[in-house]
C-alpha cells in the first residue's frame, strides 16, 4: 500500500508538469536572444530558465546553475509553507504549485488528504539543505522531477507501467485474500470452539498436582455420588483413546472435618428458576435445608393473594404457556428482555395459575363477580340488610344462609356497600395468618439443620425459645383470627347472651400487654381466657433471656473441654488443639460470641414483629389490584357503554385494555412480584438459611457453562 501511494503521488507530480514551460527550449528575446546586462538575463533566466541554462551576451555564453526540488504537500499547509520558503531564503528561490483535483494517500500515514504539487526553482546546495528541512517539518513528499520535456513523459510512462502492475498484483493479492479469508471463516467457528476446549482444558491440568516421586499428576476434586461411576467411565475412554501406557484410576475418599464439601442440587428446567431466585440470596451450606421446594409452591401463592383475578390469571398464564411450547425457539433469542422471560417461563405459569385460584377465591374475573353456583343471599323490603336465601324467615333479623357458597366469596359481596370494610378485614386477617404460618415453617427449619449438624445447643437455646416467643404473641394472634372465624356467633346460646358480640382482636392483643389477667366482657372469647394470655406473655418474656445468655457460655464451656487434646501415636504429652469452633469455622472469641448472640437475639424479637407487619402487604396489594381493576372498569368501560355510541365503546373498550395491559399485567405483576420475592428472602429464608454464610456452589468442569460465563463476560 506504500508503494502504491508513492506511485500514485509521483505520477500527479508528473503529470501537473504540464503547468511549467518547456524547460529544454531555447531562450528568445528579440530577434537573436541577446540580452544587453546582467539584470536582464537575470530576470530572463529566473522566469524562463529555471535549471542549468545558457545565454549568450555581447557573444559570450554565460552559465547559471538553478536547481529543482518538487513533491507533494497538504493543501491546507500550503501557505504557510510558501511563507516560510520565502523567508528562510530571503527570496532566493521560485514556488509553483497545483491543486491535485482528488484526493491522494499519504505513503507515511495511509490517511486519505487533500494535496497539492510544488515545484520550488533555486540556487545553491546551502538553499537546497534548508529546503528540504522545511520539506520534511512540513510532511512533503518529495520526488525525482527531470528536466526535459523528454524525460517528463519517459519518467511518467515508467510510473505509468508501475502503478498498472502494482495495481494487477493489488487485484490478485486481494482475490486471494478473499478466498483465503472465505475457507478461513467456514473453519473459524470450529477453530474457535477447539482452542476454547483445549484452553480450558489445560486451565484445569494446571490445578492438578505433580508427584515428582512417581511422575504422576494427581488431581483432587468433588463429584456427585451419583457420578462417580461416570467419571470413571470417561476416564477409562480417555485412556483407551490416547492409548496411555500406565492407566489412570479414581479414588473415593471420605472429606476430613475440616472440609467443606460445595453445594450441589440436581435441578431440571422446571425447577432452574426457582433454584436461581433461593441462590440470589445467597448459597447454602452443604447438607443445609434447601428453600427451593417451598418456593415451588409458597411463591406463585403468595404472588396469587397479591394478583388474584381470573381473567388476569388467564392471561397470564396463557403467556407462560406459549412460551412453553415455544421454548426452543426462544432459547437461542438474543434480546435480553425475551431471555429473561424465558428463564422464569415455568415460574410465571405457575403464577398465573395461583392468581386464577386466587381469583376464584375473591370471585373475580376483570373485576366482575362470577356468580357460577348462585348467590346465597337475597335482599327484602323489610330490611336494607341482605339475608340467607335459606335462612330469611324473619327478614329483620338478618340471618346469614345455612349453606354458604361453595367456592370462595359469594357474588352478591361486589355490590354490596360494605364490601371494601368486609374484604378489607378477611385480607388482612389472612395475610397474618400466611406470615406467621411461613415464619413459623422457617424456624422448624432451622430445627431440622441444627439437628442435621448435631448442634444440640442450637436446639435447644435457639429453636425453642423462638419457637415459644413466636407462638406465644403471634401464633396466638393467629388462633384467635381462626377462632373467630370459625365460632357460630348466630347460635342460640350466643344470642341469649348479650355480650357474645365479636370482638376486636387487635384490642385483645393490646390488652394482653398492657393489662394482663384482665379481659372485659366484649373482648372474651373462650373461658380461660385472661390466664392463657398472662401465661404466654410470661413464656414469651422468658423466651428472651432464653435466645441470649445460654448459647454463649455453653459454647465457651464445650471450647474449653476440647481446649486440649491427646496426641496421637501413644504419646504421653498434651498439645493444645487449633482455637477454631467447628460450627461456625472460624476462631472461637468470647466476647465476639456474645455480641454476634445479642445481635441475633434483638433482630429476631423486633424482626418478629416488623416481619409480620411485613406480611400485610399482601393486604395492601390485594386491595389495590382489586380497586384499581374496579376503577379500570367502571370509568373507562361502562362508562363507554352508558354513552351508547359505537365509536365511545371502541375507544373506551381500548383505553380499557391499554390500562390492563400496561398497568395490571405489567406494573402491578412486577410489584407482586418483587413483594413475593421480599417476604421468602427477608422474612422467610432468613430464619434458616444461610445463616452462617460459609456456603459455595458445586462448579463442575463443563464446557457449555464456559462458554456462557464467556459470552456473558
Amino acid at each position: 500500500m506504500s508503494e502504491l501511494s508513492t506511485s500514485m503521488s509521483w505520477k500527479s507530480v508528473l503529470r501537473s508538469s504540464a503547468m511549467f514551460p518547456d524547460l529544454a527550449q531555447p531562450l528568445t528575446w528579440g530577434s537573436r536572444g541577446r540580452c544587453s546586462t546582467l539584470s536582464q538575463v537575470k530576470l530572463l533566466l529566473v522566469y524562463q530558465w529555471p535549471f542549468w541554462s545558457t545565454a549568450r551576451l555581447s557573444g559570450f555564453w554565460i552559465a547559471f546553475p538553478w536547481l529543482v526540488l518538487s513533491g507533494v504537500v497538504q493543501r491546507e499547509k500550503l501557505p504557510a509553507f510558501e511563507r516560510l520558503l520565502f523567508r528562510a531564503t530571503k527570496g532566493n528561490c521560485h514556488l509553483k504549485f497545483n491543486d491535485l483535483l482528488k484526493p491522494v494517500i499519504d505513503p507515511h500515514t495511509g490517511e486519505s488528504m487533500d494535496k497539492a504539487v510544488f515545484v520550488v526553482f533555486f540556487s545553491g546546495e546551502t538553499v537546497r539543505t534548508k529546503i528540504t528541512k522545511i520539506c520534511n517539518a512540513f510532511g512533503a513528499n518529495l520526488y525525482p522531477f527531470p528536466f526535459s520535456h523528454n524525460s517528463q513523459m519517459t519518467m511518467y510512462n515508467e510510473c505509468r507501467a508501475r502503478l498498472n502492475d502494482l495495481e494487477n498484483v493489488t487485484i490478485t493479492t486481494r482475490r486471494q485474500k478473499v478466498e483465503t479469508l472465505s475457507e478461513i471463516a467456514a473453519k473459524l467457528p470450529l477453530w474457535s470452539e477447539k482452542v476454547f476446549c483445549e484452553k480450558a482444558v489445560y486451565h484445569t491440568l494446571n490445578l492438578l498436582n505433580f508427584d515428582t516421586s512417581q511422575k504422576l499428576f494427581v488431581g483432587e476434586g468433588w463429584c456427585p455420588k451419583n457420578r462417580v461411576d461416570d467419571v470413571r467411565l470417561a476416564l477409562d475412554r480417555a485412556v483407551r483413546r490416547a492409548n496411555a501406557q500406565v492407566p489412570s484410576m479414581v479414588e473415593e475418599r471420605k472429606p476430613s472435618s475440616r472440609e467443606t464439601p460445595p453445594t450441589y442440587y440436581r435441578i431440571n428446567k422446571f425447577t432452574e428458576i426457582f433454584q436461581t431466585i433461593v441462590e440470589s440470596y445467597g448459597v447454602a451450606q452443604y447438607h443445609e435445608v434447601n428453600p427451593a421446594p417451598f418456593l415451588i409452591t409458597s411463591f406463585p401463592f403468595l404472588f396469587g393473594v397479591m394478583f388474584g383475578d381470573v381473567g388476569h390469571g388467564i392471561i397470564m398464564a396463557a403467556f407462560a404457556f406459549l412460551m412453553i411450547l415455544f421454548e426452543k425457539r426462544l432459547q437461542y433469542s438474543k434480546n435480553e428482555m425475551v431471555q429473561n422471560l424465558y428463564k422464569g417461563r415455568y415460574i410465571i405459569f405457575l403464577m398465573g395459575v395461583f392468581s386464577i385460584f386466587t381469583g376464584f377465591i375473591y370471585n373475580e374475573f376483570f373485576a366482575i363477580p362470577l356468580d357460577i353456583f348462585g348467590s346465597r343471599w337475597k335482599y327484602t323490603s323489610e330490611s336494607n340488610m341482605a339475608c340467607g336465601i335459606d335462612n330469611c324467615d324473619v327478614p329483620s333479623e338478618v340471618l346469614p344462609p345455612l349453606h354458604p357458597y361453595p367456592l370462595g366469596f359469594d357474588p352478591i359481596w361486589k355490590g354490596s356497600q360494605n364490601s371494601l370494610l368486609f374484604f378489607n378485614s378477611y385480607k388482612m386477617k389472612f395475610s397474618i395468618v400466611i406470615g406467621v404460618s411461613q415464619m413459623v415453617l422457617g424456624i422448624c427449619l432451622s430445627c431440622v439443620n441444627a439437628k442435621f449438624f448435631r448442634e444440640p445447643i442450637d436446639i435447644w437455646y435457639v429453636f425453642v425459645p423462638q419457637m415459644i416467643f413466636m407462638n406465644s404473641i403471634f401464633g396466638y394472634l393467629v388462633f384467635l383470627i381462626l377462632f373467630k372465624w370459625l365460632k357460630n356467633w348466630n347460635s342460640e346460646a350466643c344470642m341469649s347472651d348479650p355480650t357474645c358480640e365479636p370482638p376486636d382482636l387487635k384490642a385483645i392483643l393490646i390488652g394482653m400487654f398492657m393489662s394482663p389477667g384482665n379481659v372485659p366482657p366484649k373482648l372474651k372469647l373462650y373461658d380461660g381466657q385472661a390466664f392463657v394470655q398472662v401465661l404466654l406473655l410470661l413464656a414469651a418474656l422468658v423466651a428472651i433471656p432464653w435466645m441470649l445468655l445460654p448459647k454463649p457460655f455453653l459454647l465457651k464451656a464445650r471450647f474449653e473441654r476440647t481446649k486440649y487434646q491427646i496426641v496421637k501415636n501413644n504419646s504421653d504429652l498434651e498439645t493444645p488443639a487449633s482455637d477454631v469452633d467447628s460450627h461456625h469455622h472460624g476462631p472461637f472469641n468470647f466476647g465476639d460470641t456474645m455480641v454476634n448472640q445479642m445481635i441475633h437475639t434483638i433482630e429476631f424479637v423486633l424482626g418478629a414483629v416488623s416481619n409480620t407487619a411485613s406480611y400485610l402487604r399482601l393486604w395492601a396489594l390485594s386491595l389495590a389490584h382489586a380497586e384499581l381493576s374496579d376503577v379500570f372498569l367502571e370509568k373507562l368501560l361502562y362508562t363507554s357503554i352508558e354513552t351508547g355510541s359505537p365509536v365511545g365503546i371502541v375507544i373506551g373498550f381500548s383505553m380499557w385494555l391499554c390500562a390492563t395491559i400496561g398497568v395490571l399485567m405489567l406494573m402491578e405483576s412486577l410489584s407482586a412480584f418483587l413483594h413475593a420475592l421480599r417476604l421468602h428472602w427477608v422474612e422467610f429464608q432468613n430464619k434458616f438459611y444461610n445463616l452462617h454464610g460459609t456456603g459455595r456452589k458445586f462448579a463442575p468442569f463443563d464446557f457449555a457453562e464456559l462458554r456462557q460465563a464467556e459470552t456473558e463476560s
